[in-house]
């Protein structure tokens, strides 16, 4: 999983697998222009299920307030979707027009029709962007338990986003500009640049353990202890590593942290449910948790998953609403707090 949030936010959550072979062609587009185009059975139903998941976690897990203006571009190799209700509450309409490999966005972009996912927002509104399973397997993708029911965890994780572009993406746009970070910069930039330090390396690890440690300690005592040695080794090593120059790195990990790992929690919670994914918990805590590749989505997934065990559904308020606490403050309230 990548994210870009200035100017674009782009998440790819995907593990590399082997190949399938590609589902066959359907005669019809559910709710589209089908005259034009329309996907696979197999795609269809994926987009189906997305979209449903889409509403269920809305409404039942995050409780975000629906995301006013956002278009969904869905596209296989040879045809491309869009709904402007789709992941507005509304019905499923979507518009159909076929491509020859290059798929048009709302913002004018014109991208290759490969494996992708991204979110966007603009002055027009938002849109949502991402590639069919069969265009994922055609380039060797595949899922840890099964490559559509990850698929739709990336949709989950990208809606989530979109609702955060007022608040979190709003204030690491602003970031970006008082210290004139390139657009490049996204949640990987501080990994990427502390590359090939182990200490770093093995400091991170070790955080993301204990954070997620302190979200199956038997008892709050037990949380607490191991969420204040992970926060205190975090300390530690933004003080070695982030010189005065640049302090903007602590607010920066804090942002991504909250973002990356608020998408993440997001579609934890959907794949874990009887009603969303049926993916037995420890499969799915593995795959979410430890896969060893993105600070950033692990540590921030780490990070709610505790906060989940010590403050329960408070901090969900912040991050899914009003933005005004990041997942460290959040946490270092929970730590401070004497209950």
């Amino acid at each position: 999983m990548r994210a870009l949030l200035t100017p674009i936010l782009t998440v790819l959550l995907a593990a590399a697998g082997p190949a399938a072979a590609a589902p066959p062609a359907a005669p019809s587009v559910k709710g589209a222009s089908a005259s034009a185009c329309s996907l696979s059975r197999a795609d269809q139903a994926w987009l189906d299920r997305a979209m449903k998941a889409w509403d269920l976690t809305s409404r039942k897990i995050t409780h975000i307030a629906r995301v006013k203006n956002i278009q969904a571009v869905i596209f296989d190799a040879k045809c491309r979707l869009i709904s402007a209700t789709a992941m507005n509450g509304g019905p499923q309409t979507w518009r159909a027009a076929r491509h020859s490999g290059k798929v048009a966005l709302p913002n004018g972009e014109i991208i290759p029709a490969n494996v992708i996912s991204f979110a966007n927002s603009n002055a027009k509104g938002n849109f949502f962007v991402m590639s069919t399973p069969s265009v994922w397997r055609a380039g060797d993708v595949n899922g840890q338990f099964g490559l559509e029911t990850l698929m739709v965890a990336v949709v989950l994780h990208e809606g989530t986003h979109v609702a955060q572009f007022p608040t979190y993406g709003a204030r690491m746009s602003a970031l970006a500009e008082r210290y004139h970070l390139p657009e490049t910069f996204n949640d990987d930039s501080i990994q990427l640049r502390f590359q090939g330090n182990p200490a770093i390396a093995a400091s991170v690890a070790r955080e993301i353990d204990l954070l997620l440690r302190a979200a199956v300690a038997p008892d709050r005592r037990s949380a607490l202890k191991l969420a204040r040695e992970a926060r205190a080794l975090m300390t530690a090593r933004q003080d070695k590593y982030y010189p005065a120059k640049d302090a903007y790195l602590r607010e920066a990990e804090d942002i991504w942290l909250t973002l990356e790992g608020s998408a993440q929690w997001a579609g934890y919670q959907w794949v874990i449910r009887r009603d969303g994914g049926a993916i037995p918990r420890a499969v799915a805590y593995k795959a979410f948790g430890k896969r060893g590749k993105w600070w950033s989505q692990e540590e921030g997934f780490a990070l709610f998953m505790a906060l989940d065990r010590l403050t329960g559904d408070e901090w969900k308020h912040h991050v899914f609403g009003d933005g005004a606490k990041t997942g460290l403050q959040m946490l270092d309230e929970a730590l401070a707090a004497k209950r």
